[in-house]
């Protein structure tokens, strides 16, 4: 019994017939999938030499954006108007709802528009006043409890604004000084006090200042083995922000360039503050101080410290930094113990101490001699323990 064909329907089927194969045979092809035809080296080399290895990407300009979009109406208007509309409202979400705006509105005298009128009010009230603003982080005296002036949502809004960087924020302030300050008498809280006050510090700009105060501190973060206690500096602040004022997400969670911890030592200086009732930036700045601590990054330590951490630093953290300490080691857990050692309570030095004997007790148990060295060191370094 014959089975009974099964036929695939739009399947190209070969005629196998005699007829068909005989005609096939009279071509005399060769078996297989035709050859490509030959072409001359010269011409090969040549097509070869002229098309790119790697593929150029072109630069997204304002130019490039506008030709491959249609514009709306809004996006139609000359910069002139869109810059006056926006310096008028103020709304930030205006460049955001395109990059074409975006583009327009990207100029230094926007920016400058933009951080004078946000920081005014602020500039207008603290700049030459007597009174330094006393935290209770890093001094027995209470905070003084005054009603600040200034918006501080929508100076908030404008520190997680791309463009605002210390440079930009330096020129405006020192453009407000020339425009409203220049008969002030401003006395800057340094971090470290020069031993002798004449006129010329009195006379320096704010990035003048600011250079000099951030050496400063940034000295203070690399040393190494010398003790330094913190009360031998000042961590007074100088009120250039309005009371409330949120520290960005980005400075606090890190990875830290040299622009971002210059500008996270501005906002700590100008008087910002980790807020643990009205955001989640206390538990966004303890995975920022985990971070540092594992890269060993001594500088993003103590900021994170002086913003609002350092109530938060308690024997456990201290034994997870002893144990997870990066980079220089030795160096990274110093400056832990100089920010946090004077905080702690006798029973807690006295955990932190059962601690670094069960860690004695490992390394020698393991017979790392490396471990057994940085604990020892770290004994050496606090008597306390």
């Amino acid at each position: 019994m014959d089975l009974t064909p099964i036929r695939v329907s739009g399947k190209n089927r070969r005629d196998n017939s005699k007829k068909a194969i005989s005609k096939r045979k009279a071509l005399r092809r060769t078996p297989g999938r035709p050859l490509k035809e030959p072409t001359s080296n010269a011409a090969s080399q040549s097509s070869a030499s002229s098309t790119p290895s790697t593929k150029k990407f072109k630069r997204r300009t304002l130019e490039n954006i506008k030709a491959k979009r249609k514009m709306s109406l809004l996006e139609r208007l000359p910069t002139e108007i869109l810059e006056t509309v926006f310096l008028y409202c103020l709304n930030l979400e205006l460049p955001r709802a395109s990059p074409v705006i975006a583009g327009k509105l990207s100029s230094e005298i926007i920016y400058l528009h933009a951080i004078l009128s946000a920081f005014d009010p602020t500039w207008g009230k603290w700049h030459g006043r007597e009174k330094i603003l006393k935290t209770k982080r890093y001094n027995e005296e209470d905070s003084v409890d005054i009603a600040f002036e200034g918006d501080p949502k929508f100076q908030s809004s404008i520190l997680r604004c791309r463009f605002v960087t210390v440079s930009r924020l330096l020129a405006a302030k020192d453009t407000w000084i020339q425009k409203n300050g220049q008969d002030r008498a401003f006395k800057p809280e340094y971090f470290s006090k020069p031993q002798q006050e004449d006129e010329t510090l009195s006379k320096l700009t704010a990035t003048e200042y600011f250079d000099n105060d951030f050496t400063s501190f940034s000295e203070f973060t690399q040393e190494r083995d010398r003790f330094s206690i913190r009360r031998h500096y000042n961590w007074d602040v100088n009120r250039d922000l309005a009371a409330g004022v949120e520290i960005p997400s980005s400075l606090l969670l890190g990875p830290w360039t040299e622009d971002s911890i210059k500008l996270l030592f501005w906002l700590i200086k100008a008087g910002a503050r980790i807020d643990w009732v009205g955001s989640t930036s206390g538990e966004v700045a303890r995975e920022g101080l985990q971070r540092a601590i594992i890269t060993g990054n001594t500088t993003a330590i103590h900021l994170l410290e002086w913003a609002g951490l350092i109530e938060e630093l308690d024997f456990q953290t201290l034994i997870w930094s002893f144990r997870n300490a990066g980079g220089d080691k030795n160096a990274t857990v110093n400056h832990i113990l100089r920010i946090g050692l004077s905080q702690l309570p006798t029973r807690d030095i006295e955990k932190i101490g059962r601690g670094l004997a069960d860690m004695q007790n490992e390394a020698e148990h393991e017979g790392d001699q490396a471990k057994l060295r940085f604990v020892k060191g770290i004994k050496e370094y606090s008597p306390l323990f």
